[in-house]
């Protein structure tokens, strides 16, 4: 799963100004950082792609610690939302044990991330990390 996501999605991530190395990227877009993750099951072969959202300046604290652009990820914010779920309805994994003889699970799976990325576009630009801090 990690070659199809490097293969295909980090590309497309690139392509959309997307700096950082995997699972963690991040881009700055107007006042805003968007952030994204990739997160693995420790249980089962499944992921989620996590985005989030702070001010592009960094200067966020977490845990008593001042946080430079760089330093932001997904998981020390609240307010995220996982790609997938308003296609999917429901808090959307990305499941990737079934492999077809006919079919590549991984590069369908990393597909359907692009596939889905509307649902991320569309989040950042509403904005919830400003309606969660006002």
């Amino acid at each position: 799963m990690d070659m199809a996501i490097k293969e295909i999605v980090i590309p497309f991530l690139r392509d959309h100004d997307f700096k950082g190395s995997y699972p963690h990227f991040r881009r700055v877009k107007g006042d805003r950082l968007n952030l994204l993750t990739f997160q693995f099951s420790l249980y089962a072969s499944r992921f989620v792609v996590e985005i989030s959202s702070c001010p592009a300046v960094g200067d966020v604290v977490v845990l008593g610690k001042t946080l430079k652009p760089s330093e932001c990820r997904v998981h020390y914010f609240g307010n995220r939302f996982r790609i997938g779920s308003v296609k999917n309805k429901t808090d959307y994994w990305y499941i990737f044990e079934k492999e077809s003889f006919f079919k590549n699970i991984y590069k369908s799976r990393a597909k359907e991330i692009i596939t889905n990325w509307g649902e991320a576009e569309k989040w950042w630009i509403e904005n919830p990390f400003e309606k969660e801090n006002n």
